[in-house]
């Protein structure tokens, strides 16, 4: 009969594809993992992984077992979880989903949030929203701060609107617009742009923006990273626009212009339809939404 501890031990191996890694990570040690795993192998009657020089590689048999082994181990650990909060404490981990901008707001929600509830880690994932609905979906993450956008399918999702916030257009210092305070989108229709990478919120709702002023930009440069998208319009590469709350340390070398007219983002708390799994998330989630004025 395959226990916890077997899938936690996979899991972990198949998370290194390196059994002495895995090992590390464990505590344990690395002859006692493999041998750990041979015997998971036994009772299963498949190959969990083909082992090479340079560590191991998941078969077919084996990912379908990674799958449901996180699932698992997600699930028991809420329920633990959910037990202890019987005693009078909220304990747990709640994985969050956030946007880049965030960085610059987020550390003070949390830090009100581990001062209520100290027993609670939140590990913070940054990806771009479309990820962040699917890990939300998949049980990969508790919560996820997205970007609200329309035809976008939220379907197994439950969600609410958290905060607002205005885009701002980024040049560099040397650039004929740094002295101006405001800048209409229409006069933009010749400048090369700094843009996120397809799957990004905010490139869609600049798209957008770009095509309801009468034009689409010409995209000179792509990057998952807001800081690189800063740097490049330092380096004169480019025009940006970005969430504002980004852009509060873009450095002397850019300077910051209103748009006109507004273009904002409505941001929203998106957590699975059925509920939050956990103690540690619910708590998390409620929180999160009688305080959302940490974030303004």
């Amino acid at each position: 009969m395959v226990d916890s501890r077997q899938l936690r031990y996979f899991a972990a191996v198949a998370n290194r594809l390196n059994f002495t890694r895995a090992a590390e990570d464990l505590v344990i040690a690395q002859p006692a993992l493999s041998q750990a795993i041979r015997q998971l192998e036994r009772e299963l009657g498949v190959t969990l992984f083909e082992r090479n020089a340079r560590g191991a590689v998941l078969t077919a048999p084996g990912e379908v077992l990674l799958r449901g082994a996180q699932r698992t181990l997600r699930e028991l650990e809420s329920t633990v979880d959910d037990v202890r909060s019987f005693a009078g404490q909220v304990t747990g981990r709640v994985r969050l989903g956030a946007w880049q901008s965030m960085e610059v707001r987020l550390p003070e929600l949390l830090a009100a949030f581990r001062h209520q509830y100290p027993a609670v880690d939140v590990a913070v994932n940054e990806l771009v929203s479309d990820a962040m609905l699917d890990a939300v979906r998949a049980g990969a993450l508790d919560v996820a701060m997205v970007v609200q956008r329309e035809h976008v399918p939220m379907t197994g999702l439950a969600s609410q609107p958290f905060i607002t916030e205005p885009y701002d257009l980024a040049v560099a210092e040397s650039h004929a617009l740094a002295q101006r305070t405001a800048v209409r989108l229409s006069e933009l229709t010749d400048e090369p742009f700094v843009m996120h990478r397809p799957g990004s919120a905010v490139r869609d709702q600049i798209l957008h923006a770009c095509a309801d002023a009468g034009f689409r930009p010409r995209i000179a440069l792509e990057t998952g990273e807001m800081s690189a998208a800063r740097a490049f319009v330092a380096a004169g590469l480019g025009v940006t626009v970005l969430p504002r709350s980004s852009l509060a340390s873009a450095g002397p070398a850019v300077r910051i212009l209103t748009l006109r007219p507004r273009v904002q983002r409505t941001s929203i708390l998106v957590w699975p339809q059925h509920g939050p799994r956990s103690a540690a998330a619910r708590s998390f989630l409620e929180f999160a939404r009688e305080n959302k004025a940490l974030l303004q």
